[in-house]
């Protein structure tokens, strides 16, 4: 099947079956969760486009679960995890950031986001990918990963105004980090 062929099946399965699979994934785990992983089902299924079944929906549903179970086991390794560097890691007060407090306001904000937060924050801040190579990593496309990335940045930016930390720009409207560049 050629790409043009299975696009035009992927429209159509998506227009017909996305809100189903969506009210599954939304019964089973939190909206951002659920649309990251219903954008990796159908991901899934233009790869494999050529081997679905007709009507595809009982595969979409299998496929949501089996990747939704994938996502919950990797969100909890991450997050113990952090908690075992956590717990062996000395930190100084405000060492990360010239001893000025900011570090301690920063790293309590980021403790406070889920794994999945946390994880699209640092592949982007600390690890310096491009979105490409972050969605590479974390296995999902670049829109996913871009998507992720700027619902974490929103919540990290409330976490901090609700630390007292205060934006230049501190308009709802605006994003108050930094966007990616690939």
């Amino acid at each position: 099947m050629d790409d043009a062929t299975a696009e035009a099946r992927l429209e159509g399965w998506f227009r017909a079956h996305a809100d189903r699979v969506l009210a599954y994934l939304l019964h089973r785990t939190d909206r951002d969760t659920a649309q990251d992983v219903l954008q990796e089902v159908f991901v899934t299924a233009f790869r494999k486009a050529d081997q679905l079944p007709e009507p595809p929906i009982g595969w979409l549903l299998g496929t949501a679960r089996r990747l939704l179970a994938n996502a919950e086991r990797g969100s909890r390794r991450r997050d113990r995890l952090a908690l075992r560097i956590a717990d062996t890691t000395p930190r100084e007060p405000g060492s990360a950031f010239g001893g000025d407090g900011v570090g301690d306001v920063v790293a309590g904000a980021l403790a406070q986001l889920s794994a999945h937060d946390r994880e699209a924050l640092t592949l982007s801040a600390w690890y310096e990918l491009s979105a490409d190579e972050a969605a590479q990593a974390l296995g999902c496309s670049r829109s996913a990963y871009t998507v992720r990335l700027h619902r974490a940045r929103r919540r990290l930016a409330d976490r901090l105004r609700a630390a007292g930390y205060r934006f230049h720009d501190s308009s709802t409207d605006a994003d108050p980090l930094p966007e990616v560049t690939s």
